[in-house]
């Protein structure tokens, strides 16, 4: 979220700092649910925002590979890389260790069913299209200079379409409590992020098409924890 500081340690152009905003948002998201699920200590409800941080790392370290392969060796790449590789395994440990929980009856209305869809399709294609760094940013009106970044954020926002997945094979309230808590953050910030970039006179398309989608999603969201996904 503050990506000039961050561009600058380590030393990375710093050019579309929308990516880096967007990329840091999903990554808050994650930070902030897992870490309310920590606090009660309970695997159901905390599962599936481990599976999408799983999904995430696994990007990740793809991610790394790739960069490597093409050449680009920085420390920032290898630290992170590295991170990917130890949570993964971590993440990946207590998986099949809790395997076989079993979700509650299903008891979401169908509205939350059409948002949850909705928000699942969208951060599969705002997670996927990073990841093809150079057309992504091309048709988004960015350089597409830091490409591990790119990747970064790709991977980051994809863990909420796995994230999304899981919430719709459930609708189970306790299961969807956290995740949309999760996304209700991600969204929120990216909303400011985009809007920000829109009134300082950058409206590319992407900040155009992130503003509506995370502002209608923010709302959304806060509902259906308002009103407890009924």
């Amino acid at each position: 979220m503050f990506p000039r500081p961050l561009s600058r340690l380590a030393g990375l152009s710093g050019d579309d700092l929308l990516i880096y905003e967007l990329g840091g948002a999903a990554m808050l998201g994650y930070a902030v649910a897992l870490a309310i699920g920590a606090r009660k200590a309970a695997w159901a409800p905390l599962r599936f925002v481990v599976f999408a941080a799983y999904a995430f790392v696994f990007l990740a370290f793809i991610g790394g590979l790739v960069t490597f392969a093409s050449g680009v060796v920085s420390g920032f790449v290898v630290v992170t890389s590295i991170w990917a590789v130890i949570t993964g395994w971590t993440l990946g440990q207590i998986i099949v260790g809790r395997r076989g929980t079993v979700a509650g009856p299903r008891d979401a209305a169908t509205w939350v069913v059409v948002v949850l869809a909705l928000a699942t399709l969208s951060a599969a294609v705002f997670g996927l299209g990073p990841l093809v760094t150079g057309p992504f940013a091309a048709l988004m009106g960015y350089r597409g200079t830091d490409e591990y970044v790119y990747r970064l954020a790709g991977g980051a926002c994809f863990g909420y379409a796995v994230l999304g997945v899981a919430e719709l094979r459930s609708l189970h309230w306790d299961d969807l409590r956290l995740p949309n808590v999760m996304a209700l953050v991600f969204n929120a910030l990216a909303f400011l992020a985009a809007f920000l970039e829109i009134v300082q006179g950058r409206a590319t398309l992407l900040a155009l098409l992130v503003t509506l989608a995370a502002g209608s999603f923010t709302l959304a969201i806060a509902v259906i924890l308002v009103r407890r996904a009924r």
